[in-house]
């Protein structure tokens, strides 16, 4: 078997012991073997480029060659039957927005046979080589964004889709790891549903031929086939499960890995120009912070015998302030190990992840704690739990109680770092959600008000985001919040995370503070689609009825916490401009990205303390009378290790 753990590629023989394919701090996921079983290959950013492409290696040579040169990403290969070609998915937008593609293995010359969908899952190939099937986002009605997730087959010869729906009114599970995967002869699909693995009989074209056959009773992800066609690989909760399709036993695959937190034991002095501790509205001058491993030892005034043997950053000209906490992002892969990079380059240390696919959201945070990618400390979780339909990737269609179930079990086997509910989950599964949250002493988040408040609910997520339920929303008629929406956050004891930056009015006015600023080196680790345009429209000059609301609960006592639902780490500084300009002191916004977050989080951040874990962002200027300064990030340390800006942005984009 194939399989990618920690950023690396492995191959194992079935009870066996893993062998690294590759070793190195690029990120290698989504291996597929070639039905000859002589080639895999995988999307990887080894190349050193800002996205992922496509890669083979060869088992009999141990040689390996970069397939697609693509502007985009090119994930999620599948060869086709007869080894010639390669579909795969041509990440081109936010949120995973791809194109389908073929490439040819010989020649590497790539053809596009589906333009832009959002979302789309990985592809499989009919059998006679003429189709690729994808899961895909199938409309329910015209009232809501929300579908089912169904086969779309697409003809690599230009010939019009079709829809495929095996179980009316029932979406496949997710369009990440629930299929469609074709058996090598392309007589059957192994597809999730409801939490379980099924298999459905197909034609040559890929028509599914009859039901779907349930041949598990345990909760299943990302179904792979042996060459035989006999038996099904895939992961349940922390296990990875074998079957045999014509005995109908299954047993596990043990996996022999481990992995040492990658925790510093040197010391670190920084001697601070400034220093904002995030506790008091006001700068301390010329000290030096002592860090030992990853904690703060001490804060003292400057003398230079304290950095005797000790690493040291000169930031006596700078401006030394707690490292920035990103409440509320999704993380992807599909911008390589510059993701975790770009964070650090903005002075972000920690980033909170309310909704990701299960498994790539634990080997991201694996991979940043065994410091394999240099990264910020991850707090994540998996699907979105969402009820019955779906709109985005990362989200599940849970069908049922007993599904509710199955996915809750998983988040206690992956140890997620909180759950979260989404907007069509139904009360009663909701108070589910929170209750297990709490037994596993995790938060829950949702996007509501009430009844969330009353089931315990910990968080709620945006001024305005979607809800599907017939009430509790935050703002009525003209965006307008209301003194109950206060009452209700402040005796709740409900954290806000206002992602007013959605509304792109923060960015619009940073950039017109400063012009300069859109082309920041650091921009360059994000593809086109991420990247600040200049804005032909005038900046904000308020921060809008958002704004208002935010203040309201603000003043009546409610945790603001900054996230800003974008995987542009720029954004969060954006946001924090959004709330001053709402009516926040700078002291109070950054507190916001800081210690109100990590008290939410419940870690030893936030503040620049002794006994804290040493995360420091340090910028030039005085973010105490410009919160703008926030963006101005010249070293970051992330528990303990630092980073020169510089050092993290690729040499050609430096000035």
């Amino acid at each position: 078997m194939a399989f990618a753990a920690l950023g690396d590629l492995y191959l194992m023989p079935i009870g066996g012991t893993p062998r690294n394919l590759t070793n190195d701090a690029a990120l290698d996921t989504e291996p597929a073997w070639s039905p000859d079983g002589r080639y895999l290959a995988w999307s990887s950013d080894r190349a050193g480029g800002t996205l992922l492409d496509l890669w083979l290696y060869d088992t009999q040579t141990q040689q390996m060659r970069q397939l697609t040169r693509e502007a985009t990403s090119a994930m999620g290969p599948a060869w086709s039957p007869d080894g010639s070609r390669i579909a795969f998915l041509d990440v081109d937008g936010i949120w995973r927005a791809a194109s389908v593609a073929v490439v040819e293995v010989a020649t590497g010359n790539v053809t596009t046979i589906h333009s832009q969908m959002f979302g789309p899952g990985a592809p499989t190939w009919s059998a006679d080589g003429s189709r690729v099937l994808i899961a895909a986002l199938r409309p329910y009605s015209s009232r809501f964004r929300e579908g089912t997730n169904q086969l779309l087959s697409i003809s690599v010869n230009g010939d019009p889709d079709v829809w495929h729906v095996p179980v009316p009114h029932l979406s496949i599970d997710s369009r990440v790891g629930a299929g469609p995967v074709a058996s090598p002869d392309g007589s059957r699909l192994a597809l999730v549903y409801e939490g379980q693995l099924s298999v459905v009989p197909v034609s040559r074209e890929g028509a599914p031929l009859g039901p779907p056959r349930r041949v598990t009773s345990e909760i299943a992800h990302a179904p792979s086939w042996s060459a035989d066609g006999r038996r099904l690989l895939y992961q349940s909760n922390d296990r990875l499960r074998l079957l045999d399709l014509e005995l109908g036993t299954t047993r596990d695959v043990p996996v022999a890995l481990s992995y040492t937190p990658a925790i510093p034991t040197g010391r670190v002095v920084v001697h601070a120009g400034r220093l904002i501790d995030g506790t008091r509205d006001v700068a301390r001058e010329n000290v030096d912070i002592i860090i030992s491993g990853n904690r703060i030892e001490r804060i003292v005034p400057h003398d230079a015998a304290n950095a005797v043997g000790a690493q040291t950053v000169d930031a006596s000209r700078l401006t030394v302030m707690p490292g920035l906490l990103e409440f509320h992002t999704h993380l992807q892969k599909d911008f390589g190990t510059n993701a975790m990079r770009a964070y650090l380059a903005f002075g972000v240390t920690t980033v909170r992840s309310p909704g990701s696919t299960p498994y790539e959201a634990i080997e991201d945070r694996e991979a940043v704690d065994a410091g394999v990618r240099p990264g910020p400390r991850l707090f994540v979780s998996g699907y979105l739990m969402e009820w019955q339909r779906v709109y985005y990737k990362m989200a599940v269609a849970i069908s049922s109680t007993a599904h509710l179930d199955l996915e809750l079990a998983r988040a206690k086997a992956l140890h997620f770092d909180l759950l979260k509910s989404y907007v069509r989950m139904p009360d009663l599964q909701q108070r589910r959600i929170i209750e297990f949250a709490h037994e596993m002493g995790v938060p829950a988040a949702s996007h509501e008000v009430y009844p969330s408040a009353l089931s315990g609910m910990d968080g709620t997520e945006h001024t305005t985001g979607t809800s599907r339920r017939g009430y509790s929303t935050k703002a009525a008629t003209l965006q307008r919040s209301y003194g109950d929406v206060a009452a209700i956050f402040a005796g709740s004891g409900m954290t806000l995370t206002p992602t007013l930056a959605l509304g792109g009015g923060g960015m619009r006015a940073l950039l017109a503070r400063d012009t300069t600023f859109v082309r920041d080196a650091r921009f360059s680790l994000y593809p086109a689609w991420l990247k600040p345009q200049p804005f032909s429209a005038a900046p904000a000059t308020s921060a809008g009825p958002g704004g208002e609301m935010m203040m309201k609960l603000f003043r009546a006592g409610t945790r603001v916490v900054a996230g800003t639902d974008t995987p542009n780490a720029a954004t969060l500084h954006g946001e924090l401009l959004t709330y001053v300009m709402a009516g926040m002191t700078p002291f109070q916004a950054l507190q916001t990205a800081t210690v109100h977050p990590a008290a939410a989080l419940g870690i030893d951040a936030g503040s620049i303390e002794a006994g804290k874990l040493a995360d420091l962002a340090i910028v030039d200027g005085d973010p105490l009378t410009d919160i703008t300064a926030t963006a101005r990030v010249r070293y970051t340390v992330a528990n303990g290790r630092v980073y020169d800006v510089r050092d993290l942005v690729p040499a050609q984009a430096v000035p």
